[in-house]
C-alpha cells in the first residue's frame, strides 16, 4: 500500500469514530423512572431544579459534590448528587440536562451537567424602539 492510501484510511477511520461518538453522546433524554429501573446504566435525564429543596454544597467537606433536587419532564422529583463543584447560576437555570446513573441508594449520580440559563436578550431586558 502507498503511504497516501494509509493516511486516507486512517482519516476515514478517525472520521467514522468521531461520527459514532457524536451520535451516542447526543442520546435522547429519559425520565427518572427509566433510569431507576436500570441502576448503574448511564442515562441522560432532563428537567428543572426544584427550588423548594435547598442546593447543598460545602467546599470544606467535599469540593466535588453538589446535591440538589431535579424534577424530570414526567414530574418525578429525585435527589441528584453532582460530582462537580456548584455551577454558577444553578438556581437561575431554566432547564438542566444530567448525564449519569441511578443508584440503589435512591439518588441520581451525575457526572456531567448542561444548563440552559435564561436569555439576557428577552423583551424585559432591552428597550424597544417604541419605548425610546
Amino acid at each position: 500500500m502507498k503511504r497516501s492510501h494509509i493516511v486516507l484510511l486512517l482519516l476515514v477511520a478517525t472520521t467514522m469514530g468521531m461520527f459514532i461518538s457524536f451520535i451516542t453522546s447526543t442520546s435522547r433524554s429519559v425520565g427518572f423512572d427509566t433510569a431507576f429501573s436500570d441502576p448503574g446504566v448511564e442515562y441522560k435525564v432532563s428537567g428543572t431544579l426544584v427550588a423548594a429543596h435547598p442546593v447543598e454544597y460545602d467546599a470544606q467537606v467535599n469540593t466535588n459534590l453538589t446535591k440538589f433536587h431535579l424534577q424530570d419532564k414526567q414530574g418525578e422529583i429525585r435527589e441528584v448528587w453532582l460530582q462537580q463543584s456548584k455551577p454558577t447560576g444553578l438556581e437561575r437555570s431554566e432547564s438542566i440536562d444530567l448525564y449519569g446513573h441511578a443508584t440503589v441508594e435512591g439518588h441520581f449520580h451525575a457526572t456531567d451537567m448542561l444548563m440552559k440559563c435564561p436569555s439576557k436578550y428577552n423583551e424585559q431586558n432591552h428597550l424597544l424602539e417604541t419605548d425610546v
